[in-house]
């Protein structure tokens, strides 16, 4: 055997969890088609995409096609206030089975409620659930992130979504890999990250000023985040083009407003 081929049965590999994509919206642009395609295949996935690049339509896409598979009920846990967007959204690509909730009560496939609810719930209800601003993970500490990732342990079809999936710090991706059911983000540091301090100790405060990615391990942790997300700033990072996505200059008008009291 050669040393090559030792050191990538050594790669940390995932399997798919997913199947083939079923139903895509005729309003999608190609390079959500594609992000869609990818993350339904992958079954649990994160779609770190640039603001404005659509998630919420990924979003409602990937729900669609899980409940045309399996005829279960699919979760979308989001910020306070955001629900209604998915709402209008589902009307726009003509999802229609899909109802906002605020308490435990729910009678639609799609269910959408908010992530300070999540204690209503019973895991148990759902085939999927999805993820709106997933950087709500990000806290290694907080309640809220612990919750949900108990809740989505036994939900075979996993997605997160956000814009900013790394703001601080890489070590971040680690609370994201494990809600996935992935690599936990202790043994993540172990396996990718340096400490300088004695020991690996989640309930240390500020973990991420305490840890620095391995130089050498650089290449291997950046292939091993590929295999579970999807990430884009714009099309043209899949190999899409931008022309949909190109702002026009930005134009400053400066009013100056002299106040005569003053003087």
């Amino acid at each position: 055997m050669r040393y090559i081929d030792f050191l990538e049965r050594k790669r940390h590999k995932y399997p798919k969890h997913g199947f083939d994509t079923i139903w895509m919206p005729d309003k999608a642009f190609d390079y959500q088609k594609h992000i869609i395609d990818v993350s339904i295949k992958k079954g649990r996935i994160g779609v770190f995409a640039d603001t404005g690049l659509g998630k919420t339509l990924i979003q409602l896409s990937i729900a669609e096609n899980i409940i045309r598979k399996t005829n279960k009920k699919v979760l979308i846990l989001t910020p306070l206030a955001v629900a209604f967007q998915f709402l209008k959204e589902a009307e726009f690509i003509g999802v229609d089975d899909i109802e906002h909730i605020k308490g435990s009560n729910h009678t639609k496939k799609i269910v959408v409620c908010n992530y300070e609810r999540i204690h209503h719930l019973n895991s148990s209800d759902f085939e999927a659930v999805i993820l709106d601003e997933s950087s709500i993970l990000k806290n290694f500490d907080g309640k809220i992130k612990h919750q949900i990732t108990n809740f989505m342990k036994k939900i075979p079809y996993r997605f997160l979504s956000t814009a900013t999936p790394s703001p601080n710090d890489f070590i971040e991706l680690g609370t994201s890999s494990e809600a996935l059911g992935y690599m936990g983000y202790m043994d993540m540091l172990g396996k990718f990250f340096k400490t300088n301090q004695n020991s690996v100790d989640s309930n240390n405060r500020n973990i991420g000023e305490k840890f620095y990615l391995k130089p050498h391990a650089e290449k291997d942790f950046f292939a091993w985040v590929n295999q579970w997300s999807i990430m884009c700033k714009t099309p043209s990072d899949l190999g899409f083009t931008d022309d949909r996505h190109i702002l026009p200059d930005l134009i400053k008008n400066i009013n100056l407003i002299h106040n005569n009291s003053m003087l």
